[in-house]
């Protein structure tokens, strides 16, 4: 197979494989969350019927956690350690969708359409896991970024124009023609992931030719894992971004179902009207959650989220309290869209949130819990709307809206997150800097999220373990044995008994290693400038121009920490270093 197929060897495969893979996740969510909904209350589906059916459906996703461990303990590394986890999944997901075929009279049959949902979700979230996992293994720190915003548009585009077709389709064809449609859409994904390899020499199908490439893991007791998830999980600030998480899957599963529901039945929209309306206001709002990074950056997560949610509270709150309004076709038209465009905002605030109190040894642990409260909490309230609404009107529906929006702000002005004054790099003024350890993306309602839970070697692309002597921790690779300092950290290990202790490495192999000195910053993605040390200049090593952390492969730090009559012929034989 040529190299251009081979996603660990070339950036534009990875881009475009991806991006289909994230394509087809967002087939189902714009058919099952956006399309059927609105569908099913022009049909005369009750409110309470229909909050039901999103609250179900969801499930999966916030169950897919469990995933992961699974991927981990069964492999059939012949054909990639990922791979064949997305093709089982992706395969299966386009099966599932077959299944929407049985459903003949939906009203009537709900139940089971309920079921197929799980059951096409299931696929869905376990798809979205192996994807996730195989884009961590077989991409550089310095690309993931770029990766995440092909993925995340890849899903946007996808759960966007499944929306705004479907819902043409629905009421033009009925739901089984829709579904073989989906259906075969979805099984393009399948036949792309089927001509694509991680690494070359692997087999393409478990009955071709090739070969399993070696994979180094870290065993990692279960147990052990917890014992540490524990330490964090259950303090005071986690407990309250749990909290945070839950009301923000609250707020969003109760918007979900009311918004359709009141487009159909109090404004008067058709299914292709309001599935294309959120279809072109959630691709906005795609655009505005990601350009809102660099102000979390600057303002903190916890500002922008405040902001956020206290616009939403507004205008739920608006439109309660506008009832004289509501024949106004332009005003209506605007509100649902501000709601439509607010909530990836909402969105990316809250994860950022969230992942900024996560700790770096079980980081992947920690966020997938948190993102299973905040599923969980899409569920509730989805379910809640259903009840509120069989129970209320549709202005005392959108005060309840307003109430759980003020609920989270509440929540949220409790929230205190003061990081370890001793801990974590530094910038070159001695300022205090955040680690980053993770990108966001967004597509439409979900969002593409990369972390590793460790950090990955520049030069060899293994896991690097945290080793910890005398209070410092540096970062050290399970395989090529480099060590990455961040900011300060080199000065405070420089000595003989640090270095001992720490730099355990082959000095042979880390010299053969040398030869690759151009990467990326492994903690920021910044670039690495050629550093030479002024006291023994036959030493070199990179540093960061943005964190100021530092790289040096085995055997660099016991030479640096010990000063010899060899080194001073060795500096006189050693040339400039030129970069």
């Amino acid at each position: 197979m040529a190299d251009t197929f081979i996603l660990a060897d070339n950036a534009r495969v990875r881009y475009a494989a991806g991006s289909i893979m994230y394509f087809a996740q967002g087939i189902p969510l714009g058919l099952l969350s956006i399309a059927i909904p609105v569908w099913l209350a022009s049909q005369g589906v009750g409110a309470g019927d229909i909050g039901s059916y999103l609250a179900v459906i969801v499930l999966p996703w916030a169950l897919k956690l469990l995933a992961g461990p699974v991927m981990d303990r069964y492999e059939f590394l012949p054909m990639g350690r990922r791979r064949p986890w997305v093709i089982g999944a992706q395969l299966g997901l386009s099966l599932a969708l077959l299944a929407l075929t049985l459903v003949e009279r939906p009203a009537e049959q709900l139940g089971l359409l309920m079921l197929i949902g799980v059951f096409i979700n299931s696929f869905g979230a376990t798809q979205d896991v192996a994807v996730d996992g195989m884009s961590i293994d077989l991409t550089p720190v310095r690309e993931q970024g770029r990766l995440n915003a092909f993925m995340s548009f890849g899903k946007a585009i996808g759960w966007a124009s499944t929306a705004a077709v479907t819902g043409v389709l629905l009421t033009t064809f009925g739901l089984g023609t829709t579904a073989i449609i989906a259906s075969a859409v979805s099984a393009l994904g399948l036949f792309v992931i089927l001509f694509v390899l991680e690494h070359e020499g692997e087999r393409i199908l478990p009955w071709t030719k090739g070969t399993a490439t070696p994979v180094h893991r870290v065993e990692t007791s279960f147990r052990a894992v917890m014992k540490e998830l524990n330490k964090v999980l259950w303090v005071r600030t986690s407990l309250i971004v749990m909290t945070i998480m839950f009301f923000y899957g609250l707020v969003y599963g109760y918007g979900q179902a009311l918004m359709p529901i009141a487009a159909v039945n109090l404004f008067g929209y058709t299914t292709p009207q309001w599935s294309q309306l959120v279809a072109t206001m959630g691709l906005i709002g795609a655009i505005i959650a990601l350009a809102i990074g660099p102000a979390i950056d600057r303002m903190g997560a916890k500002r922008i989220l405040l902001l956020a949610i206290a616009l939403l509270a507004i205008h739920a709150f608006l439109i309660a309290q506008t009832q004289h309004l509501w024949q106004n076709t332009l005003y209506v038209r605007s509100m649902l869209s501000i709601w439509i465009a607010m909530l990836p905002v909402v969105m990316v605030a809250s994860l950022a949130l969230a992942m900024a109190i996560c700790k770096s040894v079980n980081s992947a642990t920690q966020f997938a819990i948190y993102m299973s409260v905040a599923n969980f909490g899409h569920a509730a309230g989805s379910k809640t709307y259903g009840v509120v609404a069989e129970k209320s009107d549709y202005v005392q529906s959108y005060t309840m809206l307003s109430v759980l929006i003020v609920a989270m702000i509440i929540v949220l002005l409790f929230h205190r997150h003061h990081h370890h004054p001793d801990s974590g790099p530094r910038g070159s003024d001695g300022s205090k800097r955040e680690r980053p350890r993770h990108t966001i993306g967004v597509g439409g309602n979900e969002a593409g999220v990369f972390w590793s839970g460790a950090m990955r070697c520049p030069k060899c692309r293994a896991d690097m373990e945290p080793v910890e002597h005398e209070g410092t921790e540096v970062d050290r690779c399970t395989i090529c044995n480099g060590i990455w300092f961040d900011a300060g950290e080199l000065d405070v290990l420089k000595d003989k008994l640090a270095a001992a202790a720490i730099d355990i490495g082959d000095g042979k192999a880390g010299k053969r290693s040398k030869a690759s000195d151009r990467y990326q910053c492994p903690r920021c993605g910044g670039a690495m400038v050629g550093v030479v040390d002024p006291r023994q200049t036959h030493i070199w090593y990179e540093t960061c121009s943005s964190c100021s952390g530092s790289y040096l492969d085995a055997g660099e730090l016991r030479d640096l920490s010990t000063v010899t009559i060899a080194d001073f012929f060795r500096d006189l034989a050693t040339p400039e270093r030129k970069r």
